[in-house]
């Protein structure tokens, strides 16, 4: 008997077929009958993030849900799915909680998203009959695309991980407070940003848009240096020895102008594969500031021994990783600079 009015029926000893015994007045059937077929309400979200959900988690999560719902009324779990997506081999359903609870893969795969679903029997007080009630929740680590029901034509794309959840509901109030709890739950399973992160997210985007105008704006900065060198050159060996400027006569000061301004006299000029060169260069550079310090840490759900392999083998290598990135970059940025000064000096 559970909570006064639904029985689970099992039917033997050697069948895997459970049933539900629900005492219905004649005349509420049909009532019943159009509650399982309806449409109910329904309370959606989803999060993108980095996170980390482990086996035991998710049964923390069933044992909450469930102990919420049998606390305000009476209820039966009528049906439970689960199914588990491998990055190799054929994906895995299960159909029974206790299925769930003591599930242990054997195969040696790592999961890639797993999508949870929960059908309830519910006696809402002041309703004849009990209403079908479902609760979902599907976690991914893979790369996903999903399409915004705010913004029509916008995208949303992660390559981090992301979780979506949907409640489907006849009493509102029963909604909220299930879709309260989930989300509350899903939330602590997510890498929280900092006020540093958001700090560290804008400067990199910064970082990598200075890459680039320096890419393009570099090769005229040298160019310029040049010819004022150039000119300071022409203008030392054309001005008379221990002569000043100012005791020139004025049709003296003409003829020097001249001379600065002819082009016959300047022996620089610019090459347009240099330019070429540092565009590209600057577009490698703001590519390589995204990819290495945008970079985030990968989601996983820990159900496989080979997960666990994977999140542990992450954690110990990945500021190893990180320090040789940082070391490349600044040797790039270095070669950059370096390229530059003796583009400089073998000009003047």
């Amino acid at each position: 008997m559970l909570n006064d009015g639904l029985n689970v029926v099992i039917s033997g000893d050697n069948s895997e077929n459970q049933y539900v015994q629900v005492p219905i007045k004649k005349k509420d059937f049909g009532d019943f009958i159009t509650n399982l077929l309806g449409q109910p309400e329904n309370i959606s979200g989803a999060t993108a993030g980095t996170f980390e959900a482990s086996h035991e988690w998710l049964v923390h999560l069933h044992h909450l849900i469930d102990q919420r719902i049998k606390q305000q009324s009476s209820s039966a779990l009528v049906d439970f799915s689960a199914k588990l997506k491998y990055d190799m081999g054929p994906d895995r359903r299960i159909t029974t909680i206790e299925g769930f609870l003591h599930f242990n893969e054997a195969k040696i795969v790592s999961t890639k998203s797993i999508a949870i679903t929960w059908t309830y029997l519910v006696s809402f007080p002041n309703k004849p009959t009990p209403e079908k009630q479902e609760i979902s929740l599907q976690l991914i680590t893979e790369k996903t695309t999903t399409m915004s029901s705010e913004l029509v034509g916008r995208t949303i794309t992660t390559s981090t991980g992301m979780a979506k959840y949907s409640v489907s509901h006849t009493e509102r109030t029963w909604g909220d407070d299930i879709a309260s709890l989930l989300v509350r739950e899903v939330d602590t399973i997510f890498e929280a940003e900092t006020w540093f992160s958001k700090v560290a997210g804008f400067s990199v985007f910064v970082v990598a848009l200075s890459m680039l105008a320096i890419g393009i704006f570099i090769p005229d900065y040298i160019e310029q240096l040049i010819r004022e060198r150039e000119r300071a050159e022409i203008f030392l060996s054309i001005l008379p020895a221990g002569v000043a400027l100012e005791s020139l006569a004025t049709n003296e000061k003409l003829n020097l102008i001249i001379k600065l301004l002819d082009p016959n006299n300047q022996l620089y000029i610019g090459q347009a594969w240099y330019k070429a060169v540092s565009f590209f260069v600057g577009i490698g550079l703001a590519a390589a500031t995204l990819v290495i310090f945008s970079k985030e840490n990968p989601s996983f759900i820990l159900i496989t021994k080979k997960d666990k392999e994977l999140a542990s083998k992450l954690k110990t290598t990945n500021n190893r990783h990180f320090i040789k990135q940082i070391i490349s970059y600044a040797l790039a940025v270095s070669a950059g600079v370096v390229g530059n000064y003796a583009y400089y000096y073998m000009n003047l």
